[in-house]
């Protein structure tokens, strides 16, 4: 899939909305007690698009209940990052992700705009997930989302889950 269709897409998807409560109750006993509060510390988008992933996952007969709470959060890092962050993010990466990484790492944009905790969106919320009472299997899942190369089925089907949302 081109970036440009792929992303105007996962945009749309994005302004959707919040998740209904209808939504929220179906997640609930997927995350567990432990786990939701978590979920709900991140900001409508990323609500929206670990639903969305969590049910693509369905979708595909995914049933492994700590690929389906990756799902959920596995962007969960990102906190509250709204569109303008998140959209420069993907556009500095289209023009060059050695300089995103770069900028990423310097207080003002780092900071500034969301950098930095984009970069480091997965550790931060592995750990959260780990913190939250997380299986092993789950922070793994959350940590590794962005790896490349990697051979495990479960975080494979994350990857693409993600990719397609």
């Amino acid at each position: 899939m081109t970036a440009v269709p792929y992303r105007l897409r996962q945009a749309s998807k994005a302004l959707g909305g919040a998740l209904n409560s209808s939504q929220r109750a179906e997640i609930a006993p997927v995350l567990g007690p432990r786990l939701l509060p978590l979920f709900l510390t991140m900001g409508p988008l990323g609500q929206r698009h670990g639903y969305d992933a969590y049910r693509t996952l369905l979708a595909r007969g995914e049933r492994h209940p700590d690929l389906l709470a990756a799902g959920l959060l596995h962007d969960a890092g990102k906190g509250r990052l709204g569109v303008p962050a998140r959209a420069a993010w993907v556009l500095l990466g289209a023009l060059s992700p050695a300089l995103r990484a770069r900028l990423a790492r310097a207080p003002l944009f780092g900071n500034l705009l969301g950098f930095a905790q984009n970069l480091h969106h997965a550790e931060q919320g592995a750990r959260a997930a780990a913190c939250a009472g997380g299986s092993e299997t789950l922070v793994r899942l959350i940590r590794d989302h962005k790896a490349q190369g990697a051979g495990d089925p479960l975080l494979l089907a994350l990857q693409s889950a993600d990719d397609d949302n």
